[in-house]
Order: C-alpha cells, then sequence, then structure tokens
C-alpha cells in the first residue's frame, strides 16, 4: 500500500492516457488524468481527505496532514484548507527558465508569498521551489486547450497554484467575439481537471460573476475602487497589475517608489490584495520599455519582474512591515465604514488597521469600547512602529444594554504621509 499525507503529491506511472479514479472508502471520489513525461505517462493526485483510497491497481493510504493545504475562498477573502487566514503579498516575475535559478532565493528571503508566474517549460520546478519556501504561484495560462490541459494535469497535485487565464495571450487569429467563449470553456476545462479545486481567475475579466471564477483578477490603478468590486461581486479581489516601481518609458513602468507602497497599502487596507511590481532599466539604453528584452538581457540589466535575479527597488524592503501586519492580522477582519476619509480594516471593539496614505493628519481619533489598547502607529515608508499602552474610559451616559460602555481614543500623528494605525484591544 502506497502512503501519503494529506494534500501532498501521489505520483503513479500508469499505461498510457487513460485517467484513474480514486475511491475513498467515504463513497467520494476524484478523477486525474495523465500527462508525458518524456517516454512515459505519469498521474498526480493530492488525496484531500484521510483513510483509504483505492485504484485500478492498488490502495492508497492517505495520513494526517503536515501542511496547511491548499488556499480556498471563504467569501472575499481566503483561507488554507485547514482553515488558517491566507493573507497574500504578491510579486510579479516574468522570467525566462533559465533566469529562475537567480531569482529563487531572491523570492525565497523577500516578504511575498505568492508569485504570478507564467507557464514555461521551467513551471513545474518553479512551483517545487515555491513549494519549499511555503509561497503560492499563479500560474498565467495562455489561451491555448493543450497547454492548459497539460499545466493542469502536471500542477494541479501541487497544494501552492492558483490559475489565472490570460486573454492577453489568446492568438492573433482568432474570430471576433470568440475570446469570451473561450475563456469560459476553457476555465470550465480548468475546473474539470483539476481534482485539487485551486483558485482559477481571468486577467482583467470583463465579467467577473460567473461561478467558475473564484476570484477578481483586475488591473486598478486608482486602488479606491476596489471597495465597490468587493461589494459588487462578493468575491475576492486580486489586483494583479496597478503598476511597477521604476524608471521605464511607459506610465505603468515609472511610478515612484513611494505611489507603489501607497497603492499597495491602500488597496490592502480596503481588503484587496495588491500584487507589486518592479520595472527598474539601465537609463543610459534608449530601448527600456517591455519590448526591448533582448536588449536588456544582453546589458545584463533586467527589471525584476521580467525576470531579474533580485528587487533593486526599495518598495520590496519597505513591504516587510506590511507583511509583518498581515502575519498578526486577527481571524475576521474585514473592512468598515465607521471611518469614510480613510480606509479602515476592523474586529469592531478589539482591532483597528487605519491607512492614512498622502494625508498628513495631526492626529485620528476612535471611538471604543472602555478598555486597555495597545496603539502602534506605523510609519509606512520609513519602516518604523511607535507603540503606546491606551486606556479608554466611558463617557457619560453611553452604557448599552449588554453592559460596559464606549469613549473615544485620540492618536497623535506625526504630521506626515504614509502612515498607518493600528490598535488592539488588551483589556
Amino acid at each position: 500500500m502506497t502512503s501519503v499525507a494529506r494534500w501532498d503529491v501521489l505520483e503513479l506511472p500508469v499505461p498510457g492516457p487513460a485517467g484513474v479514479l480514486f475511491r475513498h472508502t467515504s463513497g467520494a471520489t476524484a478523477y486525474a488524468e495523465p500527462f508525458r513525461s518524456g517516454d512515459d505517462w505519469l498521474v498526480r493526485y493530492s488525496p484531500s481527505l484521510e483513510g483509504t483510497w483505492s485504484y485500478d491497481g492498488g490502495t492508497l493510504e492517505c495520513t494526517p496532514a503536515t501542511s496547511r493545504g491548499p488556499v480556498r475562498r471563504s467569501g472575499t477573502t481566503l483561507r488554507w484548507a485547514d482553515g488558517t487566514p491566507y493573507h497574500p503579498l504578491t510579486t510579479t516575475w516574468f522570467g525566462d527558465p533559465h533566469q529562475w535559478a537567480a531569482a529563487r532565493p531572491a523570492l525565497a528571503a523577500s516578504p511575498f508569498n505568492r508569485v504570478r508566474l507564467r507557464m514555461s517549460e521551467a513551471a513545474e520546478q518553479q512551483v517545487r521551489d515555491l513549494l519549499a519556501a511555503d509561497i503560492v504561484a499563479d500560474v498565467l495560462l495562455p489561451m491555448d486547450e493543450a497547454v492548459v490541459r497539460d499545466a493542469v494535469n502536471r500542477l494541479a497535485a501541487y497544494r501552492n497554484v492558483n490559475w489565472c487565464l490570460s486573454p492577453a495571450n489568446t492568438p492573433p487569429d482568432t474570430p471576433p467575439g470568440a475570446a469570451a467563449s473561450d475563456v469560459r470553456r476553457l476555465a470550465e476545462l480548468i475546473a474539470e481537471l483539476d481534482p485539487s479545486h485551486h483558485l482559477i481567475s481571468m486577467h482583467e475579466a470583463t465579467d467577473p460573476g460567473p461561478p467558475w471564477l473564484t476570484h477578481l483578477s483586475v488591473r486598478i490603478e486608482n486602488l479606491r475602487g476596489v471597495s465597490a468590486l468587493r461589494l459588487a461581486h462578493a468575491k475576492p479581489v486580486f489586483v494583479d497589475a496597478c503598476g511597477h516601481e521604476g524608471n521605464g518609458t511607459t506610465p505603468d513602468t515609472s511610478l515612484r517608489p513611494e505611489e507603489m507602497l501607497t497603492r499597495i497599502w491602500e488597496g490592502t487596507v480596503r481588503g484587496a490584495y495588491v500584487t507589486h511590481g518592479e520595472w527598474y532599466v539601465d537609463p543610459s539604453s534608449a530601448s527600456a520599455g517591455p519590448e526591448a528584452a533582448h536588449v536588456r538581457r544582453r546589458t545584463g540589466m533586467v527589471p525584476w519582474s521580467d525576470g531579474g535575479s533580485r528587487p533593486t527597488g526599495v518598495v520590496a524592503q519597505r513591504l516587510r512591515l506590511l507583511r509583518e501586519v498581515l502575519d498578526d492580522l486577527p481571524d475576521g477582519v474585514e473592512p468598515i465604514d465607521d471611518y469614510r476619509d480613510a480606509p479602515t480594516l476592523a474586529v469592531p471593539g478589539s482591532y483597528y488597521l487605519q491607512y492614512l496614505g498622502e494625508h498628513q493628519f495631526p492626529d485620528r481619533t476612535f471611538s471604543l469600547p472602555e478598555g486597555g489598547y495597545d496603539v502602534d502607529v506605523l510609519d509606512v515608508w520609513n519602516h518604523s512602529v511607535r507603540r503606546t499602552h491606551e486606556t479608554v474610559t466611558a463617557t457619560s451616559g453611553s452604557g448599552g444594554a449588554g453592559g460596559g460602555g464606549a469613549g473615544t481614543l485620540t492618536v497623535r500623528l506625526p504630521g506626515t504621509q504614509y502612515q498607518a494605525i493600528q490598535i488592539r484591544r488588551t483589556s
């Protein structure tokens, strides 16, 4: 009997292109199609239930999990399969296979726990390397059924995979009007072939409502707009393209670091998941745009998001503070409308995270239940934290039917841009 931990990978050689049906003792079933590996055929499967599975030619014992499993949608948020909240911080890396070896250690040491990759001949090794570093791979798939089928059969058993269809890769000879139907057909094919039920999105979807899209993948520069998207579609929102910190020749590739950083914080505190991009090129080169990849590779100056060996800008390092904040977010945190002039994530009464962006407020006042609070003033740009402990005393007549009262807490600020406030109730 073969043994594998829940959500780990079972790899089976099979005699030909026929798929394998797995049956659990509970009656649950799962089907996996094979893929070519050299001259052989292989099937990969990731069992989602502990216990005994049978299949043609053998049995599989699924032992207790040693990981949190794949990422699942939970309303407008995300969780690992074991129920743990998942807060992705993503970067874009669209390099060639031969560039991967240099970039891999930089990713492992970065604050990012999700990376957008194009499907390539190196994708399998990239997914494995990212799995070892506990990083999710958002795999961009072209509008090509053969590539989609092979990618899903080959990679779906890895728990750290998401799928993203990219209509921008639609072949130029596609008939007018065919792209939308092709996207739906390919998304349904992914859902059919993937026994692990990974997340599926379509980049820049014009109709993000269909059920076969688990989340939105959008291009947006004004991050205030993500609040309306979350409410309109009741799905997680990934802003997978909001621009690049850099010195490129296009508006998309020449954002100031301050602008890139504030876009990521703004969208995050509005409840979305915002992707980092970086595009620094040699300014002496006249060809600084995305179309001049051959020039950059010849000169050795490759932007991070185009396959560079490491981020060279300042935003990636300054995002370490956001990574720390995300890792400590309490369960159940959601955007609230109590403070309409600044985005705020909260578990009302016990936790608040407010981002002030380009405003230079001298102070902010919060209405809170009486009790003790740790108050952190986060200087997002300078990566510093000033912590104080404050006590809120109930004001006269503020008691409710449930007992206790409410008061106000005024947080003093330095009056500079790019500040955030984190408040955690301690008693």
